[in-house]
C-alpha cells in the first residue's frame, strides 16, 4: 500500500497569490505525463488509511502514479507559498471556505468541461466550489452538516423524554433551562461554539446575510439576528448554554458530551469517530439542528479536489479527482468515516437510513455552506473578536455587532 509522506514547507515567501496566477512556460490546456502530486493536510488514521486504499485503487485502475505529499505546516499558508515559488502540487484539498480567494486569484483550472456527473453532486456543495463566472474549479470529496446530539442517559435522569425536545431553536433554549435545573453541578444543558462558522445558516434564518451583495460586512440591519445572538448570551449568563473549555474544564464538545457533562450539543458528524472510540458507553440520539424562525437550517463544511491552472499533468490530474470524487468515492467514504459528495453514492450506501447519519445527511439538502466571497474572513474573525466581547459582558450585542460590522469594512477598505 502507498505510503503518505510528510512535507515540511522550507521557505516562507510573502507573495500574493496574483503575483503567479500566469505563466507564459505552461497552459492549463497541457496534458502531461502519468504522474501527479497530491497536496493533503494531516488527518486522522482512518483518512490517511483510506486515502491511501483509494489512491492505490486509482493507481491499478489507471497504470498512472500519484505522491502525496502532507503540508505539516498551515496549509492555505503553504500552499499559497507554493503556488508564489511556481511549485504548486497538480492536486490539492481545497477549503470552500478558502475556495473564493484561489478563484478569484486566477491560479485554479477550470474544470467545467472536464468533471463528471456534476448534477449528482448536492447542490450546496459543487457550488460553493464555482466562480462569480459561473465556472466549476473543484470537485467536493466529502462534507459535514451539524446536528443535535442528545445524551438520552443524561435526559432521562433529569426526568424527561426525547419526544419533549422542542425542533425550533426558542423552544429549544426554553426547555434547555428546565433541564438545566435537574442536572448535577458542573453539567450544562448544552454546550455551544460562538464562532460565526457555527451561527452563520441561523443569520441567514433571521434575515441576515452577514456579507453583502458588494462584499462588505452587514451585522446590524436585523433585529431578528440580534435577537438570535443575544439568545446564546442570555443562555450563557443564566448557566444552561456552556462553552466546553472555560466552564466545563474540556477540550471541545464531544468531551463534554462523552463525559456526561452535557445533555446536548449542536456538532458534526466528525465527532462520531471519537463518540465510537473514546467514550463508547455514552447513549445518544442524532435530530436536526433547530429550526431558527421557522425555518430548516444547518452549517455545512466541505473540502474538493483542485487542479493547479499551471499543472503541466492535467489530463491525469482530471482523470484523478474524477476518480477520487466518482469511483473511487465510495472506497473513499467507507473506509475514512466521511459523507459521501454524491446523491447516488448516498443512496447505494444508505447512509440516510443510518438513524446516527440521517440527520447530517438531510442537511446536506439545505445546509449553508461555510463559504461566502472572498471577504469571508476578515468579515467572520471580526464577528468572533466582537461577539466574544457580548459574551465576555464588555458590551452588549448590539454594540458588538455595529463594532464587528466597523472592523471588517475598515479591514475590507484598507486591503482594497
Amino acid at each position: 500500500m502507498k505510503k503518505i509522506a510528510a512535507f515540511a514547507l522550507a521557505t516562507s515567501l510573502m507573495v500574493g497569490l496574483s503575483a503567479c496566477s500566469s505563466s507564459s512556460e505552461k497552459t492549463d490546456n497541457a496534458k502531461g505525463g502519468n504522474e501527479i502530486t497530491l497536496a493533503v493536510w494531516g488527518s486522522s488514521p482512518a483518512e490517511t488509511k483510506a486515502l491511501e486504499a483509494t489512491i492505490d485503487s486509482f493507481e491499478k485502475a489507471s497504470g498512472k502514479n500519484v505522491k502525496v505529499e502532507v503540508i505539516q505546516d498551515n496549509f492555505q499558508d503553504a500552499l499559497t507559498a507554493r503556488f508564489a515559488a511556481k511549485n504548486a502540487p497538480d492536486v490539492f484539498y481545497m477549503e470552500a471556505y478558502a475556495a473564493p480567494k484561489f478563484i478569484k486569484s486566477g491560479v485554479l483550472a477550470d474544470i467545467s468541461n472536464e468533471a463528471k456527473n456534476q448534477e449528482d453532486f448536492y447542490e450546496p456543495l459543487i457550488d460553493s466550489f464555482k466562480g462569480e463566472d459561473g465556472k466549476l474549479y473543484a470537485l467536493p470529496k466529502d462534507y459535514s452538516t451539524l446536528s443535535l446530539y442528545v445524551n438520552t442517559d443524561l435526559l432521562t435522569k433529569a426526568g424527561f423524554k426525547v419526544e419533549d425536545i422542542p425542533s425550533d431553536w426558542n423552544g429549544l433554549l426554553e426547555f434547555s433551562e428546565k433541564v438545566q435545573a435537574k442536572l448535577d453541578k458542573g453539567q450544562a444543558a448544552m454546550v455551544f461554539d460562538n464562532t460565526m462558522a457555527r451561527h452563520l445558516s441561523a443569520m441567514i434564518a433571521s434575515d441576515l446575510n452577514p456579507v453583502t451583495e458588494d462584499g462588505k460586512a452587514d451585522f446590524t440591519s436585523s433585529p431578528e439576528a440580534i435577537s438570535y445572538l443575544e439568545s446564546l448570551v442570555e443562555g450563557q449568563d443564566k448557566g444552561y448554554l456552556a462553552n466546553p473549555k472555560t466552564d466545563l474544564g474540556v477540550d471541545w464538545a464531544g468531551a463534554a458530551f462523552g463525559a456526561n457533562k452535557a445533555v446536548f450539543m449542536i456538532e458534526g458528524n466528525w465527532v462520531l469517530s471519537a463518540l465510537k472510540t473514546d467514550y463508547s458507553d455514552v447513549k445518544y440520539q442524532v435530530f436536526p439542528a433547530p429550526k431558527v424562525n421557522g425555518k430548516e437550517q444547518t452549517m455545512t463544511f466541505t473540502v474538493g479536489y483542485a487542479i493547479a491552472k499551471d499543472s503541466e499533468n492535467k489530463e491525469t490530474a482530471v482523470e484523478f479527482i474524477n476518480y477520487m470524487t466518482g469511483d473511487g468515492l465510495k472506497q473513499w467514504s467507507e473506509g475514512s468515516g466521511t459523507l459521501p459528495s454524491r446523491i447516488s453514492t448516498s443512496e447505494e450506501m444508505k447512509v440516510n437510513e443510518d438513524p446516527v447519519l440521517k440527520a447530517h445527511v438531510e442537511g446536506a439538502e439545505y445546509g449553508t455552506v461555510w463559504s461566502s466571497g472572498v471577504n469571508l474572513p476578515v468579515i467572520s474573525q471580526a464577528f468572533d473578536n466582537q461577539f466574544m466581547a457580548a459574551l465576555n459582558g464588555d458590551k452588549s450585542v448590539e454594540q458588538a455587532m455595529k463594532d464587528a460590522e466597523q472592523e471588517a469594512n475598515d479591514e475590507i477598505a484598507r486591503q482594497e
